[in-house]
């Protein structure tokens, strides 16, 4: 199956306090990649509403080798890459102007039954098409992630209009905002971030308000938790590395 590829510029408005592009903006710009290329395919959200489905990403991760500054023009590459039980696959790969790479990414994404709030087996809404396996860009850490047993921090936010997608729960970028927020001020400022992965466990929706959790797990890499405050349930987890900017 032939990849999408499209083009990408890092605007003022979607870079960080150091002009570069942030990791919660970048995987914004992956899933509207991953959208179009579905519509392409017949198979993006509109098609699937129409059925009482919706995509729901599960888990990604995001490699950035090298950061992408203000200005620069960048191209986005993405393809499917097979189903893996309740779970369709996505990779990308971003590259710079001069052709050499930036960011490596794979997703998992779940068919949703908008009714039910449950999964829907991927094999019973895609064609064979999508059930070839290729190579990953990027390969997911084995099993669950980490949970976040004692924590160094703890930030709270109140979940805001802003926060919800057309699916009516929180959006994926916010947890990983929540998830930096709670970062060290002194690993922020001296630090990037140069890998990420998260696994979303539950949806949540407006009205509450979120804990976000965060303690080291070896040199330059933390694990994080959002838990909802009211009942404690955790909606996700994730793991981040951290390496020295760039002058």
């Amino acid at each position: 199956m032939e990849s999408l590829r499209e083009p990408l510029t890092v605007h003022s408005y979607v870079v960080d306090a150091f002009g570069a592009l942030s990791v919660p903006a970048l995987a914004g710009f992956l899933g509207e990649a991953a959208g179009r290329h579905a519509d392409a395919l017949g198979v993006g959200v509109e098609a699937l509403m129409a059925r009482g489905l919706t995509w729901v990403l599960g888990r990604q991760r995001i490699e950035v080798t090298a950061p992408s500054r203000l200005g620069e023009r960048l191209e986005v590459e993405t393809w499917p890459s097979g189903i893996d039980r309740v779970v369709a696959l996505r990779d990308f790969v971003v590259r710079g102007a001069d052709g050499a790479e930036r960011v490596r990414a794979i997703s998992q994404w779940i068919v949703m039954d908008l009714a039910t709030r449950r999964p829907v087996r991927p094999h019973t809404v895609l064609d064979a098409r999508f059930s070839a396996a290729v190579p990953h860009a990027v390969e997911f850490s084995e099993g669950k992630l980490p949970e976040v047993a004692t924590r160094d921090g703890e930030r709270r936010f109140h979940i805001r209009y802003a926060d919800i997608d057309r699916n009516l729960h929180v959006n994926n970028g916010s947890y990983l905002t929540w998830a930096i927020e709670a970062m060290p001020r002194e690993v922020w400022e001296r630090d990037r971030l140069a890998a990420l992965e998260v696994q979303f466990l539950a949806e949540c929706r407006l009205g509450s308000t979120i804990l976000s959790r965060v303690a080291p797990a070896g040199p330059d890499a933390y694990s994080h938790a959002i838990v909802r405050e009211e009942d404690g349930r955790e909606l996700a987890r994730l793991a981040t590395r951290w390496t020295r900017r760039e002058e």
